[in-house]
Protein backbone atom coordinates (compact mmCIF):
# COMPACT_ATOMS: atom_id res chain seq x y z
CA UNK A 1 0.00 0.00 0.00
CA UNK A 2 2.68 2.21 0.65
CA UNK A 3 4.61 1.55 -2.76
CA UNK A 4 1.31 1.98 -4.32
CA UNK A 5 1.09 5.56 -2.46
CA UNK A 6 4.47 6.89 -3.35
CA UNK A 7 3.69 5.40 -7.23
CA UNK A 8 1.31 7.63 -7.32
CA UNK A 9 2.15 10.12 -5.97
CA UNK A 10 5.13 10.50 -7.84
CA UNK A 11 3.49 10.20 -10.75
CA UNK A 12 0.65 13.19 -9.64
CA UNK A 13 2.96 15.53 -8.88
CA UNK A 14 5.23 15.24 -12.01
CA UNK A 15 2.16 15.51 -13.84
CA UNK A 16 0.71 19.11 -12.16
CA UNK A 17 4.66 20.31 -12.02
CA UNK A 18 4.76 19.27 -15.84
CA UNK A 19 1.37 21.19 -16.96
CA UNK A 20 2.22 24.14 -14.55
CA UNK A 21 5.65 24.15 -15.54
CA UNK A 22 5.88 23.56 -19.14
CA UNK A 23 7.41 25.95 -21.44
CA UNK A 24 7.31 25.48 -25.26
CA UNK A 25 11.00 25.20 -27.24
CA UNK A 26 12.41 24.18 -23.13
CA UNK A 27 10.33 21.70 -21.92
CA UNK A 28 10.77 17.73 -23.24
CA UNK A 29 7.97 15.38 -23.89
CA UNK A 30 6.27 13.92 -20.60
CA UNK A 31 8.10 10.64 -21.62
CA UNK A 32 11.24 12.48 -20.65
CA UNK A 33 10.63 13.37 -17.23
CA UNK A 34 8.97 11.13 -15.79
CA UNK A 35 9.64 8.79 -13.00
CA UNK A 36 9.65 4.81 -13.58
CA UNK A 37 9.52 1.79 -11.51
CA UNK A 38 11.21 -1.33 -13.08
CA UNK A 39 10.26 -4.61 -11.29
CA UNK A 40 11.11 -8.64 -12.13
CA UNK A 41 9.01 -11.39 -11.40
CA UNK A 42 12.56 -12.39 -8.89
CA UNK A 43 13.70 -9.69 -7.17
CA UNK A 44 17.56 -10.19 -6.48
CA UNK A 45 17.99 -6.51 -5.24
CA UNK A 46 16.39 -2.90 -5.58
CA UNK A 47 18.66 -0.20 -6.60
CA UNK A 48 17.19 3.58 -5.84
CA UNK A 49 18.47 5.61 -8.99
CA UNK A 50 18.99 9.11 -9.63
CA UNK A 51 19.91 11.39 -12.41
CA UNK A 52 22.01 13.93 -12.80
CA UNK A 53 21.31 17.91 -12.62
CA UNK A 54 19.19 19.70 -15.44
CA UNK A 55 18.56 16.10 -16.84
CA UNK A 56 15.43 13.71 -16.00
CA UNK A 57 14.95 9.66 -15.71
CA UNK A 58 15.24 9.28 -18.87
CA UNK A 59 18.92 10.09 -18.40
CA UNK A 60 19.33 6.58 -16.59
CA UNK A 61 16.67 4.49 -18.46
CA UNK A 62 18.95 2.51 -20.00
CA UNK A 63 21.15 1.59 -16.98
CA UNK A 64 17.77 0.59 -15.51
CA UNK A 65 17.09 -1.78 -18.22
CA UNK A 66 20.38 -3.54 -17.59
CA UNK A 67 19.62 -4.11 -14.03
CA UNK A 68 16.47 -5.22 -14.17
CA UNK A 69 17.23 -7.60 -17.27
CA UNK A 70 19.73 -8.98 -14.32
CA UNK A 71 16.83 -9.25 -11.66
CA UNK A 72 16.84 -6.18 -10.42
CA UNK A 73 13.97 -3.81 -9.03
CA UNK A 74 15.16 -0.11 -10.54
CA UNK A 75 13.28 2.83 -9.66
CA UNK A 76 14.28 5.66 -11.90
CA UNK A 77 13.36 8.77 -9.37
CA UNK A 78 12.70 12.16 -10.82
CA UNK A 79 14.49 14.93 -8.79
CA UNK A 80 12.09 17.71 -7.72
CA UNK A 81 12.50 20.54 -10.39
CA UNK A 82 13.90 18.13 -13.54
CA UNK A 83 11.65 16.88 -16.55
CA UNK A 84 9.93 19.93 -16.29
CA UNK A 85 10.98 23.08 -17.11
CA UNK A 86 14.22 25.39 -15.73
CA UNK A 87 11.36 27.61 -14.14
CA UNK A 88 10.47 24.75 -12.06
CA UNK A 89 14.04 24.10 -11.16
CA UNK A 90 14.39 27.73 -10.28
CA UNK A 91 12.53 27.39 -7.26
CA UNK A 92 13.77 24.15 -5.83
CA UNK A 93 16.26 23.44 -3.06
CA UNK A 94 19.01 20.45 -3.00
CA UNK A 95 17.12 19.02 0.15
CA UNK A 96 14.27 18.71 -2.17
CA UNK A 97 16.46 16.65 -4.36
CA UNK A 98 17.64 14.19 -1.78
CA UNK A 99 13.78 13.71 -0.38
CA UNK A 100 12.64 12.78 -4.19
CA UNK A 101 15.41 10.20 -3.51
CA UNK A 102 13.97 9.33 -0.52
CA UNK A 103 10.65 8.65 -1.89
CA UNK A 104 12.21 6.63 -4.47
CA UNK A 105 13.96 4.37 -1.03
CA UNK A 106 10.77 3.31 0.61
CA UNK A 107 9.03 2.28 -2.95
CA UNK A 108 12.17 -0.06 -3.25
CA UNK A 109 12.27 -0.83 0.84
CA UNK A 110 8.92 -1.98 -0.29
CA UNK A 111 10.13 -4.93 -2.17
CA UNK A 112 13.50 -5.58 -0.90
CA UNK A 113 15.73 -5.44 2.53
CA UNK A 114 18.39 -5.71 -0.54
CA UNK A 115 19.02 -2.17 -1.37
CA UNK A 116 21.69 -0.38 -3.19
CA UNK A 117 22.26 3.16 -3.98
CA UNK A 118 23.08 4.77 -7.35
CA UNK A 119 23.18 8.02 -9.45
CA UNK A 120 25.04 9.69 -12.34
CA UNK A 121 26.67 12.94 -11.76
CA UNK A 122 24.47 15.00 -8.98
CA UNK A 123 22.67 12.15 -8.49
CA UNK A 124 25.63 10.28 -7.68
CA UNK A 125 26.43 12.62 -5.25
CA UNK A 126 22.86 12.34 -3.67
CA UNK A 127 23.32 8.62 -3.67
CA UNK A 128 26.41 9.45 -1.22
CA UNK A 129 24.42 11.33 0.48
CA UNK A 130 21.64 8.98 1.14
CA UNK A 131 24.38 5.88 2.20
CA UNK A 132 26.06 8.16 4.41
CA UNK A 133 22.87 9.23 6.20
CA UNK A 134 20.81 5.69 6.02
CA UNK A 135 24.13 3.37 7.29
CA UNK A 136 23.15 -0.06 6.71
CA UNK A 137 20.11 -0.01 6.07
CA UNK A 138 21.59 -0.28 2.18
CA UNK A 139 24.03 -2.12 1.21
CA UNK A 140 26.12 -0.74 -1.11
CA UNK A 141 26.14 2.47 -3.11
CA UNK A 142 27.88 3.27 -7.00
CA UNK A 143 28.62 7.07 -8.17
CA UNK A 144 29.31 7.82 -11.74
CA UNK A 145 30.73 10.80 -12.67
CA UNK A 146 29.96 12.80 -8.75
CA UNK A 147 31.24 15.76 -8.69
CA UNK A 148 33.38 17.89 -6.35
CA UNK A 149 35.23 20.22 -8.39
CA UNK A 150 33.49 21.68 -11.78
CA UNK A 151 35.32 22.31 -15.12
CA UNK A 152 33.43 25.94 -15.23
CA UNK A 153 35.22 27.41 -12.16
CA UNK A 154 32.66 30.43 -13.01
CA UNK A 155 29.95 28.47 -11.07
CA UNK A 156 31.37 29.83 -7.80
CA UNK A 157 29.91 33.06 -8.62
CA UNK A 158 26.82 31.56 -8.61
CA UNK A 159 25.66 32.71 -4.84
CA UNK A 160 26.77 36.23 -5.41
CA UNK A 161 25.12 36.47 -8.42
CA UNK A 162 21.78 35.17 -6.76
CA UNK A 163 22.11 37.31 -4.55
CA UNK A 164 22.93 40.44 -6.57
CA UNK A 165 19.54 39.12 -8.39
CA UNK A 166 17.29 39.23 -5.25
CA UNK A 167 18.42 42.73 -4.37
CA UNK A 168 17.68 44.18 -7.83
CA UNK A 169 14.29 42.78 -7.44
CA UNK A 170 14.04 44.69 -4.34
CA UNK A 171 15.01 47.61 -6.24
CA UNK A 172 12.20 46.78 -8.96
CA UNK A 173 14.75 46.01 -11.41
CA UNK A 174 14.29 42.68 -13.04
CA UNK A 175 17.72 41.22 -14.64
CA UNK A 176 16.10 38.32 -15.98
CA UNK A 177 18.98 37.48 -18.09
CA UNK A 178 21.34 36.55 -14.72
CA UNK A 179 18.98 34.66 -13.70
CA UNK A 180 19.74 31.71 -16.23
CA UNK A 181 22.95 30.98 -18.38
CA UNK A 182 22.76 29.09 -21.74
CA UNK A 183 23.40 25.54 -21.17
CA UNK A 184 24.55 22.94 -23.99
CA UNK A 185 23.98 19.73 -23.23
CA UNK A 186 25.53 16.27 -24.85
CA UNK A 187 21.51 15.02 -24.66
CA UNK A 188 19.15 17.65 -26.30
CA UNK A 189 16.36 15.47 -26.05
CA UNK A 190 16.60 15.15 -22.49
CA UNK A 191 18.50 18.19 -20.58
CA UNK A 192 17.20 22.02 -20.06
CA UNK A 193 18.69 24.12 -22.54
CA UNK A 194 19.13 27.10 -19.90
CA UNK A 195 19.95 26.90 -16.05
CA UNK A 196 19.12 28.66 -13.46
CA UNK A 197 21.42 30.36 -11.48
CA UNK A 198 19.64 29.49 -8.15
CA UNK A 199 20.26 26.17 -9.48
CA UNK A 200 23.81 26.25 -9.38
CA UNK A 201 24.03 27.51 -5.87
CA UNK A 202 22.09 24.50 -4.97
CA UNK A 203 24.07 22.39 -6.72
CA UNK A 204 26.80 23.28 -5.01
CA UNK A 205 25.04 23.24 -1.78
CA UNK A 206 24.69 19.94 -2.90
CA UNK A 207 28.28 18.92 -3.77
CA UNK A 208 29.21 20.43 -0.11
CA UNK A 209 27.22 18.30 1.72
CA UNK A 210 28.10 15.45 -0.04
CA UNK A 211 31.91 16.23 0.99
CA UNK A 212 31.11 16.58 4.25
CA UNK A 213 29.05 13.11 4.53
CA UNK A 214 32.14 11.05 2.32
CA UNK A 215 33.32 10.42 5.76
CA UNK A 216 30.27 8.54 7.19
CA UNK A 217 29.81 6.05 4.01
CA UNK A 218 30.37 2.83 5.41
CA UNK A 219 28.87 0.52 3.09
CA UNK A 220 30.82 -1.23 0.22
CA UNK A 221 31.47 1.64 -2.26
CA UNK A 222 31.91 2.10 -5.71
CA UNK A 223 33.34 5.50 -7.56
CA UNK A 224 33.34 5.19 -11.25
CA UNK A 225 34.47 8.70 -13.49
CA UNK A 226 35.46 9.22 -17.22
CA UNK A 227 38.90 9.85 -17.74
CA UNK A 228 38.60 13.24 -19.91
CA UNK A 229 35.12 14.83 -18.64
CA UNK A 230 34.51 17.77 -20.08
CA UNK A 231 31.51 18.80 -17.50
CA UNK A 232 33.42 16.97 -14.02
CA UNK A 233 36.50 17.78 -13.40
CA UNK A 234 38.04 13.52 -13.15
CA UNK A 235 39.86 14.78 -9.79
CA UNK A 236 37.15 14.64 -8.31
CA UNK A 237 36.36 10.70 -8.66
CA UNK A 238 39.75 10.21 -6.47
CA UNK A 239 38.89 13.13 -3.79
CA UNK A 240 35.70 11.04 -3.39
CA UNK A 241 37.08 7.78 -3.24
CA UNK A 242 40.18 8.57 -0.83
CA UNK A 243 37.41 10.42 1.68
CA UNK A 244 34.43 8.10 2.00
CA UNK A 245 35.04 5.68 4.98
CA UNK A 246 34.15 2.78 3.56
CA UNK A 247 36.57 0.27 4.11
CA UNK A 248 35.70 -1.64 1.07
CA UNK A 249 36.29 0.69 -1.58
CA UNK A 250 37.06 1.05 -5.15
CA UNK A 251 37.71 3.33 -8.01
CA UNK A 252 37.43 2.73 -12.09
CA UNK A 253 38.84 5.46 -14.32
CA UNK A 254 37.16 4.34 -17.96
CA UNK A 255 38.69 6.39 -21.28
CA UNK A 256 35.92 8.96 -21.98
CA UNK A 257 36.27 12.61 -23.18
CA UNK A 258 32.50 12.65 -22.36
CA UNK A 259 30.20 13.25 -19.22
CA UNK A 260 27.37 11.28 -20.06
CA UNK A 261 28.82 8.07 -19.79
CA UNK A 262 25.80 6.09 -19.18
CA UNK A 263 24.22 6.63 -22.73
CA UNK A 264 25.80 6.50 -26.17
CA UNK A 265 28.97 4.19 -26.93
CA UNK A 266 30.89 2.74 -24.62
CA UNK A 267 27.74 2.77 -21.96
CA UNK A 268 27.51 -1.03 -21.62
CA UNK A 269 31.35 -1.42 -20.49
CA UNK A 270 30.20 1.25 -17.55
CA UNK A 271 27.14 -1.48 -16.33
CA UNK A 272 28.89 -4.45 -16.26
CA UNK A 273 31.65 -2.99 -14.32
CA UNK A 274 28.71 -2.12 -11.85
CA UNK A 275 27.33 -5.36 -12.22
CA UNK A 276 30.21 -7.00 -11.92
CA UNK A 277 31.17 -5.25 -8.64
CA UNK A 278 27.93 -5.93 -7.49
CA UNK A 279 28.39 -9.77 -7.64
CA UNK A 280 31.04 -9.64 -5.09
CA UNK A 281 30.77 -6.95 -2.60
CA UNK A 282 30.71 -7.85 0.49
CA UNK A 283 27.85 -7.13 1.75
CA UNK A 284 25.97 -7.62 -1.04
CA UNK A 285 23.66 -10.38 -0.20
CA UNK A 286 21.08 -12.10 -3.22
CA UNK A 287 17.84 -12.37 -1.69
CA UNK A 288 15.28 -13.52 -4.23
CA UNK A 289 11.90 -12.08 -3.58
CA UNK A 290 8.71 -13.51 -5.21
CA UNK A 291 6.29 -11.28 -6.40
CA UNK A 292 3.40 -11.55 -8.19
CA UNK A 293 4.05 -9.97 -11.50
CA UNK A 294 7.00 -8.56 -14.08
CA UNK A 295 6.08 -4.66 -14.08
CA UNK A 296 7.42 -2.39 -16.18
CA UNK A 297 5.97 1.47 -14.99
Amino acid sequence: RIRDIFLREDQQKFEADYTKFYEAGQSKGPEVGRPFLLKPLRIKAGIVLSHGYLAAPLEVRRLAEYFYERGYAVYGVRLAGHGTSPTDLAQVHWEEWYESLNRGYAVIKSLTDNIILGGFSTGGCLALIAAARKGFKAQAVFSICAPLHVRNYSIRLAPSIVSLNTLLKRLGRNREDWEYVENLPENRHINYFRNPMTGVRELINCMGAMETALPEVKIPTLILQGSQDPVVNPISAQLIFDRVGSKHKELTIFERDRHGVVNGEGREDVFERIYQWLQRAPSHQAVLTETSEAAVV
